[in-house]
Protein backbone atom coordinates (compact mmCIF):
# COMPACT_ATOMS: atom_id res chain seq x y z
CA UNK A 1 0.00 0.00 0.00
CA UNK A 2 1.78 3.16 -1.15
CA UNK A 3 2.09 6.31 0.92
CA UNK A 4 0.96 9.50 -0.80
CA UNK A 5 2.93 12.73 -0.64
CA UNK A 6 1.64 16.07 -1.96
CA UNK A 7 4.10 18.93 -2.40
CA UNK A 8 3.00 22.55 -1.96
CA UNK A 9 6.01 24.65 -3.02
CA UNK A 10 4.81 28.06 -1.82
CA UNK A 11 6.15 29.98 1.16
CA UNK A 12 6.07 33.53 2.53
CA UNK A 13 9.83 33.85 2.71
CA UNK A 14 12.76 31.55 2.04
CA UNK A 15 14.34 30.64 5.38
CA UNK A 16 18.09 31.19 5.70
CA UNK A 17 18.88 27.47 6.07
CA UNK A 18 16.36 26.12 3.55
CA UNK A 19 17.28 24.32 0.33
CA UNK A 20 13.85 22.70 -0.16
CA UNK A 21 11.89 23.13 -3.37
CA UNK A 22 10.00 26.21 -2.18
CA UNK A 23 9.25 29.63 -3.64
CA UNK A 24 8.05 32.89 -2.08
CA UNK A 25 5.95 35.44 -3.95
CA UNK A 26 3.87 33.08 -6.10
CA UNK A 27 0.46 33.65 -4.51
CA UNK A 28 -1.13 34.25 -7.92
CA UNK A 29 -0.21 30.70 -8.97
CA UNK A 30 -2.05 28.92 -6.14
CA UNK A 31 -5.22 28.22 -8.13
CA UNK A 32 -3.46 26.99 -11.25
CA UNK A 33 -1.19 24.81 -9.14
CA UNK A 34 -4.13 23.08 -7.45
CA UNK A 35 -5.70 22.51 -10.88
CA UNK A 36 -2.43 20.88 -11.96
CA UNK A 37 -2.34 18.67 -8.86
CA UNK A 38 -5.88 17.50 -9.55
CA UNK A 39 -4.89 16.65 -13.14
CA UNK A 40 -1.79 14.73 -12.06
CA UNK A 41 -3.54 12.76 -9.32
CA UNK A 42 -6.41 11.82 -11.64
CA UNK A 43 -4.02 10.75 -14.42
CA UNK A 44 -1.77 8.69 -12.14
CA UNK A 45 -4.62 6.93 -10.35
CA UNK A 46 -5.44 4.85 -13.42
CA UNK A 47 -1.94 3.36 -13.32
CA UNK A 48 -2.39 2.18 -9.73
CA UNK A 49 -5.94 0.78 -9.94
CA UNK A 50 -7.35 2.63 -6.91
CA UNK A 51 -4.48 1.47 -4.70
CA UNK A 52 -5.05 1.61 -0.97
CA UNK A 53 -3.12 4.04 1.19
CA UNK A 54 -2.86 4.49 4.95
CA UNK A 55 -0.95 7.77 4.92
CA UNK A 56 -1.18 11.08 3.10
CA UNK A 57 1.36 13.81 3.82
CA UNK A 58 1.03 17.38 2.54
CA UNK A 59 4.41 19.12 2.78
CA UNK A 60 6.21 22.12 1.40
CA UNK A 61 6.93 24.93 1.37
CA UNK A 62 4.16 26.05 3.66
CA UNK A 63 0.94 24.22 2.76
CA UNK A 64 -1.08 26.25 5.25
CA UNK A 65 -0.52 29.35 3.10
CA UNK A 66 -3.26 27.94 0.89
CA UNK A 67 -6.96 28.37 1.57
CA UNK A 68 -8.35 25.26 3.32
CA UNK A 69 -10.80 24.79 0.45
CA UNK A 70 -7.88 24.19 -1.89
CA UNK A 71 -6.34 21.61 0.42
CA UNK A 72 -9.77 20.00 0.73
CA UNK A 73 -10.06 19.80 -3.05
CA UNK A 74 -6.76 17.93 -3.27
CA UNK A 75 -7.80 15.49 -0.53
CA UNK A 76 -11.15 14.91 -2.23
CA UNK A 77 -9.54 13.97 -5.54
CA UNK A 78 -7.20 11.58 -3.72
CA UNK A 79 -10.16 9.95 -2.00
CA UNK A 80 -12.03 9.72 -5.32
CA UNK A 81 -9.12 7.99 -7.04
CA UNK A 82 -7.47 5.94 -4.28
CA UNK A 83 -8.78 3.82 -1.42
CA UNK A 84 -7.92 5.75 1.75
CA UNK A 85 -8.27 3.41 4.72
CA UNK A 86 -10.56 4.54 7.53
CA UNK A 87 -7.75 5.11 10.06
CA UNK A 88 -5.32 6.74 7.61
CA UNK A 89 -2.81 9.23 8.99
CA UNK A 90 -3.35 12.48 7.05
CA UNK A 91 -0.73 15.11 7.88
CA UNK A 92 -0.08 18.68 6.87
CA UNK A 93 2.91 20.89 7.60
CA UNK A 94 2.09 24.26 9.15
CA UNK A 95 4.04 27.36 10.11
CA UNK A 96 2.82 29.24 13.19
CA UNK A 97 2.25 32.59 11.44
CA UNK A 98 -0.20 30.97 8.98
CA UNK A 99 -2.45 29.38 11.58
CA UNK A 100 -5.90 30.50 12.72
CA UNK A 101 -8.61 28.57 14.52
CA UNK A 102 -10.91 28.90 11.53
CA UNK A 103 -8.30 27.56 9.09
CA UNK A 104 -7.42 24.60 11.26
CA UNK A 105 -11.06 23.76 11.91
CA UNK A 106 -11.64 23.75 8.15
CA UNK A 107 -8.62 21.50 7.62
CA UNK A 108 -9.94 19.12 10.27
CA UNK A 109 -13.28 19.03 8.45
CA UNK A 110 -11.41 18.26 5.21
CA UNK A 111 -9.85 15.17 6.82
CA UNK A 112 -6.49 16.35 8.16
CA UNK A 113 -5.83 14.56 11.48
CA UNK A 114 -2.12 15.23 12.08
CA UNK A 115 -0.32 18.56 12.22
CA UNK A 116 3.45 19.01 11.80
CA UNK A 117 4.33 22.43 13.17
CA UNK A 118 7.56 24.15 12.16
CA UNK A 119 8.72 25.86 15.35
CA UNK A 120 12.49 25.36 14.69
CA UNK A 121 13.34 27.38 17.81
CA UNK A 122 11.70 29.08 20.78
CA UNK A 123 14.28 31.85 20.95
CA UNK A 124 13.42 35.02 19.05
CA UNK A 125 17.02 35.94 18.21
CA UNK A 126 17.67 32.50 16.75
CA UNK A 127 14.38 32.56 14.85
CA UNK A 128 15.48 35.83 13.27
CA UNK A 129 18.87 34.36 12.34
CA UNK A 130 17.09 31.42 10.69
CA UNK A 131 14.87 33.79 8.72
CA UNK A 132 11.65 32.57 10.30
CA UNK A 133 8.54 34.77 10.07
CA UNK A 134 7.15 34.00 13.54
CA UNK A 135 8.13 34.63 17.15
CA UNK A 136 8.43 32.11 19.95
CA UNK A 137 5.20 33.41 21.49
CA UNK A 138 3.38 32.97 18.17
CA UNK A 139 4.59 29.38 17.98
CA UNK A 140 3.28 28.55 21.44
CA UNK A 141 -0.02 30.32 20.72
CA UNK A 142 -0.38 28.44 17.42
CA UNK A 143 0.06 25.12 19.22
CA UNK A 144 -2.71 26.02 21.65
CA UNK A 145 -4.93 27.12 18.78
CA UNK A 146 -4.35 23.73 17.14
CA UNK A 147 -5.40 21.95 20.32
CA UNK A 148 -8.47 24.16 20.50
CA UNK A 149 -9.31 23.23 16.90
CA UNK A 150 -9.39 19.56 17.90
CA UNK A 151 -5.99 18.25 16.80
CA UNK A 152 -4.94 15.30 18.95
CA UNK A 153 -1.83 14.37 16.98
CA UNK A 154 0.64 17.25 16.75
CA UNK A 155 4.33 17.13 15.94
CA UNK A 156 6.81 19.94 16.61
CA UNK A 157 9.93 20.45 14.48
CA UNK A 158 13.00 21.89 16.22
CA UNK A 159 16.57 22.61 15.09
CA UNK A 160 19.64 22.47 17.34
CA UNK A 161 23.21 23.51 16.71
CA UNK A 162 22.20 26.94 15.40
CA UNK A 163 25.10 29.43 15.34
CA UNK A 164 25.20 31.21 18.69
CA UNK A 165 22.99 28.62 20.41
CA UNK A 166 24.30 27.28 23.72
CA UNK A 167 23.46 23.95 25.29
CA UNK A 168 21.53 25.82 27.99
CA UNK A 169 19.52 27.66 25.33
CA UNK A 170 18.69 24.40 23.56
CA UNK A 171 17.73 22.78 26.87
CA UNK A 172 15.31 25.65 27.55
CA UNK A 173 13.73 25.36 24.08
CA UNK A 174 13.33 21.62 24.50
CA UNK A 175 11.84 22.08 27.99
CA UNK A 176 9.31 24.59 26.65
CA UNK A 177 8.35 22.30 23.78
CA UNK A 178 7.92 19.29 26.09
CA UNK A 179 5.70 21.41 28.36
CA UNK A 180 3.24 21.79 25.47
CA UNK A 181 2.85 17.99 25.51
CA UNK A 182 3.00 17.26 21.76
CA UNK A 183 2.56 13.70 20.59
CA UNK A 184 5.71 13.84 18.47
CA UNK A 185 8.92 15.85 18.15
CA UNK A 186 11.42 15.99 15.31
CA UNK A 187 14.77 17.40 16.45
CA UNK A 188 17.34 18.03 13.74
CA UNK A 189 20.96 19.08 13.96
CA UNK A 190 21.43 22.09 11.69
CA UNK A 191 23.07 21.27 8.38
CA UNK A 192 24.52 24.10 6.30
CA UNK A 193 23.20 23.47 2.81
CA UNK A 194 24.91 24.72 -0.32
CA UNK A 195 23.51 27.88 -1.84
CA UNK A 196 21.53 28.99 1.21
CA UNK A 197 21.60 32.42 2.80
CA UNK A 198 23.05 30.87 5.95
CA UNK A 199 25.96 29.39 4.02
CA UNK A 200 26.68 32.81 2.51
CA UNK A 201 26.57 34.41 5.96
CA UNK A 202 29.08 31.85 7.26
CA UNK A 203 31.34 32.31 4.25
CA UNK A 204 31.27 36.08 4.87
CA UNK A 205 32.05 35.49 8.60
CA UNK A 206 28.79 37.16 9.58
CA UNK A 207 27.89 34.12 11.71
CA UNK A 208 29.92 31.20 13.02
CA UNK A 209 29.81 27.68 11.64
CA UNK A 210 27.95 25.19 13.88
CA UNK A 211 30.19 23.44 16.40
CA UNK A 212 30.02 19.67 15.72
CA UNK A 213 31.03 18.72 19.26
CA UNK A 214 28.37 20.98 20.72
CA UNK A 215 25.80 19.51 18.32
CA UNK A 216 26.74 16.05 19.60
CA UNK A 217 26.23 17.18 23.20
CA UNK A 218 22.85 18.63 22.23
CA UNK A 219 21.81 15.38 20.58
CA UNK A 220 22.75 13.35 23.66
CA UNK A 221 20.85 15.81 25.86
CA UNK A 222 17.82 15.52 23.57
CA UNK A 223 17.82 11.74 23.71
CA UNK A 224 18.02 11.69 27.51
CA UNK A 225 15.51 14.48 28.07
CA UNK A 226 12.84 13.09 25.76
CA UNK A 227 13.28 9.56 27.09
CA UNK A 228 12.73 10.87 30.63
CA UNK A 229 9.61 12.69 29.36
CA UNK A 230 8.03 9.51 27.99
CA UNK A 231 8.93 9.78 24.31
CA UNK A 232 10.20 6.81 22.32
CA UNK A 233 13.28 7.52 20.22
CA UNK A 234 12.30 5.60 17.08
CA UNK A 235 14.49 7.25 14.41
CA UNK A 236 17.68 9.29 14.63
CA UNK A 237 15.83 12.63 14.64
CA UNK A 238 12.33 11.57 15.70
CA UNK A 239 10.62 10.95 19.01
CA UNK A 240 7.02 9.97 19.72
CA UNK A 241 4.67 9.04 22.49
CA UNK A 242 3.66 5.37 22.22
CA UNK A 243 1.43 4.89 19.18
CA UNK A 244 2.30 8.24 17.56
CA UNK A 245 5.33 7.42 15.38
CA UNK A 246 4.87 8.99 11.95
CA UNK A 247 3.43 6.29 9.65
CA UNK A 248 4.33 8.26 6.56
CA UNK A 249 8.03 8.60 7.28
CA UNK A 250 8.23 4.99 8.45
CA UNK A 251 7.11 4.01 4.94
CA UNK A 252 10.28 5.66 3.58
CA UNK A 253 12.60 4.14 6.17
CA UNK A 254 11.03 0.69 5.74
CA UNK A 255 11.56 0.79 1.97
CA UNK A 256 7.86 0.98 1.11
CA UNK A 257 6.36 2.43 -2.06
CA UNK A 258 5.21 6.04 -2.23
CA UNK A 259 3.55 8.30 -4.77
CA UNK A 260 4.59 11.92 -4.89
CA UNK A 261 2.38 14.56 -6.48
CA UNK A 262 3.39 18.15 -7.20
CA UNK A 263 6.44 20.12 -8.26
CA UNK A 264 9.66 18.25 -7.51
CA UNK A 265 7.86 15.33 -5.85
CA UNK A 266 9.49 11.90 -5.93
CA UNK A 267 7.83 8.50 -6.32
CA UNK A 268 8.88 4.88 -5.76
CA UNK A 269 7.04 1.90 -7.21
CA UNK A 270 9.04 -1.28 -6.74
CA UNK A 271 12.48 -0.57 -8.20
CA UNK A 272 11.19 2.26 -10.38
CA UNK A 273 11.96 5.81 -9.22
CA UNK A 274 10.79 9.00 -10.86
CA UNK A 275 10.50 12.66 -9.99
CA UNK A 276 8.58 15.65 -11.30
CA UNK A 277 9.95 18.89 -12.67
CA UNK A 278 10.79 21.21 -9.78
CA UNK A 279 9.71 24.64 -11.02
CA UNK A 280 6.02 25.33 -10.32
CA UNK A 281 5.42 27.02 -13.69
CA UNK A 282 6.82 24.05 -15.62
CA UNK A 283 4.87 21.66 -13.44
CA UNK A 284 1.62 23.54 -14.03
CA UNK A 285 2.19 23.37 -17.80
CA UNK A 286 2.87 19.63 -17.82
CA UNK A 287 1.06 18.07 -14.86
CA UNK A 288 -1.51 16.11 -16.86
CA UNK A 289 1.11 14.34 -18.97
CA UNK A 290 4.38 12.44 -18.74
CA UNK A 291 6.15 15.68 -19.69
CA UNK A 292 6.09 16.54 -15.97
CA UNK A 293 8.60 13.76 -15.23
CA UNK A 294 12.10 15.17 -14.90
CA UNK A 295 13.92 11.92 -14.14
CA UNK A 296 13.09 8.23 -14.20
CA UNK A 297 15.40 5.38 -13.22
CA UNK A 298 15.20 1.68 -12.50
CA UNK A 299 17.25 0.85 -9.42
CA UNK A 300 19.47 -2.20 -9.36
CA UNK A 301 19.11 -4.84 -6.69
CA UNK A 302 22.45 -3.68 -5.28
CA UNK A 303 21.09 -0.13 -4.97
CA UNK A 304 17.97 -1.44 -3.24
CA UNK A 305 20.05 -3.42 -0.74
CA UNK A 306 22.25 -0.40 0.03
CA UNK A 307 19.19 1.75 0.56
CA UNK A 308 17.62 -0.86 2.82
CA UNK A 309 20.68 -0.62 5.04
CA UNK A 310 21.21 3.12 5.32
CA UNK A 311 17.49 3.90 5.65
CA UNK A 312 16.78 0.97 7.95
CA UNK A 313 19.65 1.85 10.27
CA UNK A 314 18.14 5.31 10.79
CA UNK A 315 15.46 3.55 12.86
CA UNK A 316 16.30 2.61 16.41
CA UNK A 317 14.88 -0.86 15.67
CA UNK A 318 17.54 -1.18 13.00
CA UNK A 319 17.63 -3.80 10.23
CA UNK A 320 16.33 -7.32 10.69
CA UNK A 321 18.57 -9.84 8.86
CA UNK A 322 15.71 -12.30 8.32
CA UNK A 323 13.56 -9.61 6.71
CA UNK A 324 16.52 -8.57 4.56
CA UNK A 325 16.92 -12.19 3.39
CA UNK A 326 13.19 -12.53 2.68
CA UNK A 327 13.20 -9.34 0.60
CA UNK A 328 16.40 -9.92 -1.41
CA UNK A 329 16.96 -13.70 -1.18
CA UNK A 330 20.48 -13.04 0.05
CA UNK A 331 21.97 -13.23 3.53
CA UNK A 332 22.87 -9.82 4.89
CA UNK A 333 26.39 -10.97 5.79
CA UNK A 334 27.04 -12.28 2.29
CA UNK A 335 26.47 -8.76 0.97
CA UNK A 336 27.67 -6.47 3.76
CA UNK A 337 29.53 -8.78 6.13
CA UNK A 338 32.85 -6.92 6.01
CA UNK A 339 31.27 -3.50 6.65
CA UNK A 340 29.11 -4.90 9.46
CA UNK A 341 32.08 -6.60 11.13
CA UNK A 342 34.14 -3.41 10.95
CA UNK A 343 31.37 -1.23 12.36
CA UNK A 344 30.59 -3.66 15.18
CA UNK A 345 34.31 -3.80 15.95
CA UNK A 346 34.60 -0.03 16.43
CA UNK A 347 31.41 0.17 18.46
CA UNK A 348 29.15 1.90 15.92
CA UNK A 349 26.80 -1.05 15.38
CA UNK A 350 25.52 -3.73 17.71
CA UNK A 351 24.29 -7.10 16.54
CA UNK A 352 21.55 -8.95 18.42
CA UNK A 353 18.26 -9.94 16.76
CA UNK A 354 18.62 -6.84 14.58
CA UNK A 355 21.56 -4.71 13.51
CA UNK A 356 21.27 -1.37 15.33
CA UNK A 357 23.23 1.81 15.81
CA UNK A 358 24.93 2.16 19.18
CA UNK A 359 24.76 5.55 20.97
CA UNK A 360 28.16 6.28 19.42
CA UNK A 361 26.80 5.15 16.05
CA UNK A 362 23.90 7.59 16.33
CA UNK A 363 26.39 10.43 16.75
CA UNK A 364 28.41 9.21 13.78
CA UNK A 365 25.47 8.06 11.66
CA UNK A 366 26.75 9.46 8.38
CA UNK A 367 29.99 7.56 8.81
CA UNK A 368 28.02 4.34 9.30
CA UNK A 369 25.69 4.95 6.35
CA UNK A 370 28.59 5.69 4.01
CA UNK A 371 29.80 2.10 4.42
CA UNK A 372 26.67 0.83 2.68
CA UNK A 373 26.57 3.22 -0.27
Amino acid sequence: MPAIYVHIPFCKQKCAYCDFNSYPGLDAAHGAYIDALVSEISAEAARFNRASTNTIYIGGGTPTLLAPERIGRVLNVIKENFTVVSDAEISIEANPETITHEKLAALRDAGINRLSMGFQSLDDELLELLGRKHTAAQAVDAFRVARGAGFENISIDLIFGIPGQSLANWALTLEQAIALDPEHLSCYGLTIESGTALERAIDESAVSRPDEDLQADMLLYTMDSLYESGYEHYEISNYAKPGFACKHNLTYWDGGDYLGFGAGAHSKAGRARYSNVAEPAKYIESAGSDARIAESVEQSVADEMSEAMFLGLRKMDGVNPEEFHARFDQAIDSVFGEAIEDLVGVGLLVRNTNLRLTPKGILLGNEVFSRFV
